[in-house]
């Protein structure tokens, strides 16, 4: 609409919003799946160095606590990737929008001289 070109003609910057939130998430996402990742990792070694000693507390609570939260976290991260790829579309059209505004502000700017 005019006022949406107008609103983004008067504050340029706000135009890479459209696309960088999209961008964040998948940083965001890819963040969690590595720190599951690791946690559970971590937790299933530190279960076999423990596996022959008489530190079955933390062994048989700590670690399982810990290796499913990880694996939680990681599960998660997962869903969200999936669930960000299939919101691909939204993106794209973000996009698109983006660049029709920056052309519609350019044909303004090209009347407004004319």
């Amino acid at each position: 609409t005019d006022e949406i070109v107008t609103h983004f003609k008067k504050n340029p910057n706000e135009l890479d919003l459209i696309i960088d939130r999209e961008y964040f998430h998948s940083k965001f996402i890819g963040f969690f799946f590595i720190v599951g990742i690791s946690v559970t990792v971590l937790s299933r070694i530190l279960t076999f160095l423990f596996e022959n000693t008489k530190a079955s507390f933390i062994n048989d609570i700590i670690l399982d606590v810990v290796s499913e939260l990880g694996i939680a976290v990681f599960g998660g991260a997962i869903t969200a990737y999936i669930l960000e790829k299939l919101k691909n579309k939204t993106y794209q059209d973000n996009v698109k929008l983006r660049n029709e505004i920056i052309e519609k502000i350019k044909e303004l700017e090209k009347n407004e001289l004319s």
